[in-house]
């Protein structure tokens, strides 16, 4: 944020990004162009202005041009929901909002949708009938159907807080933070990006567990710190730095250098655990390590992203 002194955020891995990023980006405007999500006013600007397929590019830098594809219009669903839930009607109406999301987990679920569910169930309808023939195991579409819901509940949870005009607890905001900002939705897309899959006893195990965890909670830290300027002008209370502010009774800039401090130690932590991990024989093994790998990009991805995107630019 302009005029505080904090110290900067940076990680100890190289800037990537996938060669088919600009590409992909262009295709995803046109997919959303198709589905009539761009027809609100001023959304053609948001979308150009977020360079969506470059976000999804410096998460996952190695993934073939169709697959990174199908992430960026994941990532371009997710945005246009998530602008709804934070600017619109929907995002103060829990019972709209559950309404909604209700809809879109049965498309993604296999379910028609008819003509009144709108342009984003017709979108995500689109969505599922590309990553059936991608998906890995078919105990990965059921774990990615859990992950959204999650996520769909998250929101609802901050839709909630929204209407009671109430800012989280620091407690479950940590816990709540990287569910809603979609983070375990995007580690499901890891096994889709590289072609592997990781066994539900290797992603449960705990080391495996607390990498994400932290990966995710990294993201997270780094985008509240970031887009807290765009938070501070639309009244939203959901940021790391407000939280700690009202919890500890801290100014803005002891908040900010708190968040900073936060994040660094879950970088710190990461880089230790990675160290750690177990062995589940080779070929697990060489996947987990492509797995964690793409844990690392999406840390440094979303940093460079962020300050490359007008996402998070307030006028």
């Amino acid at each position: 944020m302009r005029g505080t002194a904090w110290p900067g955020l940076s990680y100890p891995f190289p800037p990537l990004i996938n060669e088919h990023s600009d590409a992909v980006h262009a295709e995803t405007v046109e997919w959303a162009r198709s589905f009539g999500l761009m027809e609100e006013a001023g959304m053609r600007e948001k979308v150009l202005a977020t360079n969506i397929g470059r976000l999804a590019g410096r998460f996952h830098p190695s993934a073939p041009r169709e697959r990174l594809r199908l992430v960026s219009d994941w990532y371009a669903w997710m945005f246009f929901r998530d602008d709804l839930c934070d600017e619109a009607e929907l995002g103060r109406r829990p019972d709209l909002l559950a309404a909604a999301d209700l809809r879109y987990l049965g498309v993604l679920r296999g379910e028609e949708p008819g003509e009144e569910d709108g342009p984003l169930a017709r979108a995500m309808r689109d969505l599922r009938e590309r990553l059936l023939p991608v998906v890995p195991a078919a105990l990965w579409m059921r774990r990615f159907v859990r992950s959204v819901k999650e996520h769909f509940d998250s929101t609802l949870w901050e839709a909630s807080n929204r209407v009671r005009r109430e800012v989280p607890d620091l407690q479950t905001y940590t816990r709540m933070r990287p569910i809603t900002g979609g983070m375990y939705v995007d580690a499901d897309f890891i096994e889709i990006t590289t072609g592997l899959y990781l066994p539900t006893e290797v992603r449960t195990d705990p080391t495996v567990s607390d990498l994400t965890r932290m990966s995710n909670n990294a993201v997270c830290w780094a985008n509240d710190i970031i887009s807290l300027t765009k938070e501070l002008a639309s009244g939203d209370v959901h940021n790391i730095v407000l939280v700690l502010m009202a919890e500890r009774d801290l100014s803005l800039e002891e908040a900010g250098r708190t968040a900073v401090g936060m994040h660094d130690r879950e970088v710190t932590r990461f880089l230790a655990l990675e160290r750690e991990l177990p062995s589940f024989g080779r070929t697990i093994d060489e996947n987990l390590a492509r797995y964690v790998s793409v844990l690392r990009y999406r840390m440094r991805g979303n940093l460079d992203w962020s300050l490359e995107s007008l996402r998070y630019r307030t006028v």
